[in-house]
């Protein structure tokens, strides 16, 4: 028995899902990469469209950050609901990674409105080629799950169960660090402040962190080979991201910010 039938479905017959699993996987590493090296800061308190070297000042060409997060995440969320009407055929576990994947992006929209602080904007462009970079991903894990159903040669080891109970602790711990960041400024106030509480303590991006839980979880609940090319390509960019995160408090707070704390994973890295 090959090592991949365990906890994987056979490879789809699809092209378009076999060159998406390695398109998006490398994407993700090379972006990770770039985070790593610092050439790739479009996003949070590392870029503001105010002060690009764009000379351009047209309001068509930026959007506020609420804006932009926005255009980042409803577009797969609006995927996500729709494929419940485009594929009638449902078994358990294509409804709940879809079920998942709602949650996740819904959260997502629900704390844009209502939890994160934003003071910055982005440009236009840079939204539009994340959310579709999204966008696409979403409906490519869909229709792999899809293809995969009634499928013979189901994976030896069923982890739907263990990836739901993953995802749940992925959304919850990265809520409540989401939080605490949301909290760290007072209304209208642009100053940033080193987090503390939760796992703040130990690293600078537990919300990352748990980021990458609740994808773990993803894979376990799908158990194909493009969400294990997403979660893997997407701990790349969040480990990247979280070097990233660590080096520029490190420069703004100097010695105020400890050096124990690492930046994704406790007393690791």
């Amino acid at each position: 028995m090959a090592i991949s039938s365990l906890f994987l479905f056979p490879s789809q017959t699809s092209l378009f899902v076999t060159l998406m699993s390695i398109i998006n996987m490398l994407s993700l590493i090379t972006a990770g990469y770039m985070e790593l090296s610092g050439k790739n800061k479009q996003y949070a308190k590392f870029f503001d469209a105010n002060i690009s070297t764009n000379s351009r000042d047209d309001a068509d060409t930026k959007l506020s950050s609420r804006n932009g997060m926005l255009v980042f995440y409803t577009p797969s969320f609006l995927i996500a609901l729709v494929s419940f009407i485009v594929f009638t055929r449902q078994d358990l576990r294509f409804s709940m990674i879809v079920y998942v994947l709602i949650i996740h992006f819904l959260k997502r929209i629900l704390e844009v409105l209502f939890v994160h602080n934003f003071s910055g904007s982005m440009m236009l462009d840079a939204a539009k080629t994340i959310g579709l970079s999204y966008s696409i991903s979403t409906a490519t894990m869909i229709y792999a799950q899809y293809l995969c159903q009634e499928c013979p040669d189901q994976p030896y080891v069923d982890l739907k169960y263990i990836g739901l109970g993953l995802f749940l602790i992925g959304v919850t711990g990265n809520f409540y660090h989401h939080n605490i960041l949301s909290n760290l400024r007072k209304k209208g106030s642009k100053d940033y402040k080193i987090p503390k509480g939760g796992l703040f303590e130990l690293v600078i991006c537990p919300h990352y962190f748990f980021e990458i839980v609740e994808f773990i979880g993803v894979f376990c609940i799908s158990q194909t080979t493009f969400t294990l090319c997403f979660t893997v390509g997407t701990m790349f960019l969040l480990i990247g991201r979280s070097h990233a995160t660590r080096k520029w408090y490190v420069t703004k707070f100097g010695s105020k910010f400890s050096k124990d704390v690492k930046a994704i994973i406790p007393y690791v890295f």
